[in-house]
């Protein structure tokens, strides 16, 4: 398994997504519109799940690997949200500061949706003989 090759999608990812919410967040964190905040969970659920999944065949991890890789997937933007979430207005001033709540708690689902990928059904691509 290529450790860096993860390493660096999972901090791509965190570079877009985060460019996306600093230009556009103000339309996905309302407060007011919990439909807009379900919507936005589902889709990010769904999609990183999947990507992972898809990441996971494609590289034809072996079931311990695929949970090295989703480590590697999520660590570099757990570590930098913590940061970006302590800043939450300088990084964001798009968004009103009541939604920080929900920003952090959509980060919360997002990585753990690609930590769970890691547990979905596949078989080993290697044998282990």
């Amino acid at each position: 398994m290529n450790r860096k090759l993860f390493f660096a999608i999972g901090l791509l990812i965190w570079l877009l997504a985060t460019i996306v919410f600093r230009l556009a967040g103000h339309l996905f964190f309302l407060d007011d519109d919990p439909a807009i905040l379900t919507i936005l969970w589902l889709v990010t659920v769904t999609a990183l799940f999947l990507i992972a999944i898809a990441l996971f065949h494609r590289h034809k991890l072996t079931r311990p690997e695929r949970f090295e890789a989703a480590v590697l997937l999520v660590i570099s933007g757990m570590t930098l949200d913590a940061f970006i979430s302590e800043r939450f207005v300088d990084i964001f001033p798009n968004m009103p500061e009541s939604s920080a709540g929900s920003f952090g708690a959509w980060l919360l689902i997002a990585y753990a949706s690609v930590l769970l990928a890691a547990f979905a059904p596949a078989r080993d691509h290697r044998s282990t003989t």
